[in-house]
């Protein structure tokens, strides 16, 4: 037994520090989205039940404009409450906001082992599903914050994962306990992203008709309704209390997320092929194909537990078809969150390749470095620090912000023409501070000035010359300093 503990405990150490490096490998927010969770996060540590992206509105701003809106409510609020609590303990910098991301990461690595060996009862199987987990680049990458949806599919992926693991474990044993687990993991997991969050009803639904069908049992229905009490009494409080005290911000998004199943929205469209060209993200070059081995090997032979295997077969086949035949608008992370359950098919196929050998430790050490190094990808993971242009604009453009406070007057409460979308980014690094990604107009100017509010503004900038009577306006500050 201490031996089947040490190999995941590794694994997960390796884990976890590999997602710490990648928290602190760029010292900046990224465009989409990390910047917007990064300060409404912030401002939450103030007002944890006020999500806002301006805490000071000094002109109109549209409600509807998720981007530059006052109370923000595009997304579930458990992922930023965990962003607010890490800046409340390890001080607030992009690299707070995403510690949560490294803890929540790694334990999914423990999670894939497990539901592994639930699985297969084979803990080398189970270890090549949590080594492809350790090693996922596209993880990495939404732990970094480069890949969008960033820290809020990190806390959805891991939330749907534990509701899964929770009832693989009650399949082996039919504990209340279990139960009580995958009512409050599910609800955690609406209350990041949405509905998709109740995934682990589907396969737990399917096998309770099954019993009620052909064994006239129907004694399972109630652990399946005292979960789904559990996890309504999760997420349900908080939609209430936005309807009550932010209803046309909650109405709107509302309808706004429904119409990503019928309608093309932001131009984020693609066909059934979509999520299919991602797996080489997804799981490393070619490695699917082993996956496609490990899923007929799982149906047609006798070695896995038939009722686990049917279950996440059920919740792969259905996220796929879901997201590819029916929802409209395509984003890459929305297969992802199970990704993980793919891993176990590949790993599975790994090991009956090895296990087909006669002497399977010859091409044992070669596969494993295959696996690791395509799931990895260390060479997209470089390639995009050494040579991406527009990070070094970033990290040039941060040092500015970070050092704003320096550079204005002291009583400065408003910044003008900040380089597009990156008024988010000024904010976060000073919280007092009110920023706009373009000039407002003579007559927001006059007055903001009445009211004896300090303005500052940034030169001239790609696109977009300031106007003469802001230039010769006495009563702004001009920052020197030239963003890129």
């Amino acid at each position: 037994m201490k031996k089947t503990g040490l190999i995941p405990s590794i694994i997960f150490i390796i884990g976890f520090c590999i997602r710490l490096f990648m928290a602190h490998i760029d010292p900046f927010l990224h465009n989409w989205d990390e910047r917007f969770h990064a300060l409404v996060a912030e401002n939450m540590m103030k007002q944890p039940f006020k999500p806002m992206l301006y805490t000071q509105t000094f002109i109109n701003y549209d409600p509807n404009s998720w981007c530059c809106n006052t109370v923000w409510l595009h997304k579930q609020p458990l992922f930023l409450w965990q962003m607010a609590l890490s800046m409340k303990l390890f001080g607030v910098s992009e690299f707070s906001i995403r510690y949560p991301s490294v803890l929540l990461g790694a334990f999914m690595v423990l999670l894939v082992f497990r539901i592994s060996f639930l699985l297969t009862s084979n803990k080398f199987t189970a270890s090549i599903a949590a080594i492809l987990m350790c090693f996922s680049c596209y993880q990495l990458e939404l732990i970094s914050g480069k890949n969008g949806m960033d820290h809020n599919d990190i806390a959805f992926g891991f939330y749907v994962l534990a509701s899964i693991w929770g009832y693989c474990e009650y399949l082996k044993s039919p504990k209340w306990y279990w139960v009580l687990l995958i009512g409050v993991f599910s609800g955690c997991a609406v209350l990041n992203k949405w509905l998709t969050g109740l995934l682990v009803f589907s396969a737990w639904g399917v096998n309770m008709l099954s019993d009620i069908i052909t064994k006239n049992k129907f004694k399972p229905f109630f652990p399946l309704f005292f979960a789904t009490i559990v996890s309504c009494l999760v997420f349900l409080p908080w939609q209430f209390y936005i309807f009550h005290y932010f209803p046309k911000e909650a109405l709107f998004e509302l309808q706004y997320n429904s119409r990503h199943i019928y309608e093309v929205v932001e131009t984020h469209g693609g066909d059934w092929t979509f999520y299919y060209s991602y797996f080489n993200q997804y799981f490393g070059e070619n490695l699917i194909w082993f996956g496609y081995l490990g899923i007929i090997l799982s149906i047609f032979q006798s070695k896995e537990d038939k009722i686990i295997n049917n279950s996440l077969l059920l919740y792969i086949t259905l996220v796929f078809v879901f997201f590819s035949f029916i929802v409209k608008t395509k984003m890459s992370t929305y297969f992802f969150v199970i990704a993980p359950l793919v891993m176990i098919y590949i790993a599975i196929g790994v090991e009956r390749i090895i296990a087909f050998f006669k002497n399977g430790k010859f091409i044992l050490v070669p596969l494993l470095i295959l696996c690791i190094f395509n799931s990895l990808n260390p060479y997209e993971i470089a390639k995009y620090r050494r040579e991406d242009q527009e990070r070094a604009t970033k990290i040039y453009n941060t040092n500015i912000y970070k050092k704003l406070k320096n550079i204005i007057p002291k009583e400065t409460k408003v910044v003008m023409n900040v380089n597009s979308m990156e008024h988010v980014d000024c904010m976060f690094y000073n919280n007092d501070i009110t920023a706009y990604q373009y000039c407002l107009d003579n007559d927001d100017i006059k007055s903001i000035e009445q009211k004896g509010i300090s303005i500052a503004v940034f030169k001239d900038r790609y696109g977009y010359n300031l106007s003469e009577k802001v230039k010769d306006d006495q009563f702004i500050f001009t920052i020197p300093n030239q963003l890129k």
